[in-house]
């Protein structure tokens, strides 16, 4: 009895400092985002703030408006287009093997690609179509990469899901379609949940394809972040910065998080 409680504390402990560890960045930034400036840099730091100014969040809310909303449509439609399109093609690759093995090796072989190789490409073909620095110039690269993803995960879910439910549907009078949309849509949600999550935290967070594609009307927030880099770095600005990048990521994860257990664990166990 007394061995088990010692596990448990011991248990406790490891998660507290697991705890500790994540989130003791965001913390500081935190704090570094809320403290004047000439107390950011004395030393030894202070863990606990003494003295608060909401400057930096004016001076982040006044450069980081428009990069924020670059983001959040990039993003937003990067993820929109995976789930839209990864969804059924993931279905008629699992239950109409359409291509075979070759087709669906191909989709995930561009998974493996690392994303700074097409990039001199995109450069090229954008330019010459006139999308440079354009939301849909971006948009479309980084579909090279959650599109592949989103498929091979919907297919890893879909095979996983008995296809009885299909046949009694299908005897019922309900076509393909309905059968997709009715039967498998509801189901597939937990998955729908997780190819969201990670379609959009990838798009959100990539920085060389946006980098590269974009000059001054849809760079994204982390190469605007990035170009603060250098000796005049304002600590707090860019902190207050990296705060509200961190704010739509973490409603998605609230928002979906009900599904994302079932959903991390999907194709574990064949019905």
């Amino acid at each position: 009895m007394r061995r088990t409680s010692l596990m448990e504390v011991a248990k406790i402990i490891l998660v507290a400092i697991i705890l500790l560890i994540t989130l003791f960045p965001i913390y500081w930034m935190i704090i570094t985002s809320l403290e004047p400036w000439e107390l950011v840099l004395v030393w030894p730091p202070a863990f606990l703030p003494r003295q608060l100014t909401i400057e930096y969040w004016e001076w982040a809310g006044s450069r980081f408006l428009l990069p924020l909303r670059n983001s959040l449509i990039i993003a937003g439609s990067t993820t929109a287009i995976s789930v839209a399109l990864g969804f059924p093609a993931a279905y008629s690759f699992s239950r109409f093997r359409i291509g075979g093995t070759t087709l669906p090796f191909w989709v995930l072989s561009l998974r493996f690609l690392p994303g700074i190789v097409p990039c001199v490409a995109f450069y090229i073909l954008f330019r010459f179509l006139g999308l440079l620095d354009t939301h849909l110039a971006v948009i479309i690269a980084h579909l090279l990469i959650t599109l592949p993803f989103s498929v091979w995960m919907f297919k890893v879910f879909l095979d996983a899901v008995p296809r009885d439910l299909e046949e009694a549907a299908l005897v019922d009078g309900c076509t393909y379609s309905q059968v997709l949309i009715r039967i498998i849509l509801p189901i597939a949600l937990p998955s729908i949940a997780v190819v969201a999550l990670f379609s959009f935290t990838w798009s959100w967070n990539e920085f060389m394809m946006a980098l590269i594609l974009t000059k001054s009307q849809a760079y994204t927030l982390p190469v605007m972040i990035a170009g603060f880099r250098g000796a005049g770095m304002i600590w707090g600005g860019v902190s207050a910065g990296a705060l509200l990048s961190l704010i739509p990521a973490i409603i998605l994860a609230i928002f979906f998080q009900r599904y994302l257990v079932a959903g991390l664990t999907m194709g574990a166990v064949k019905g």
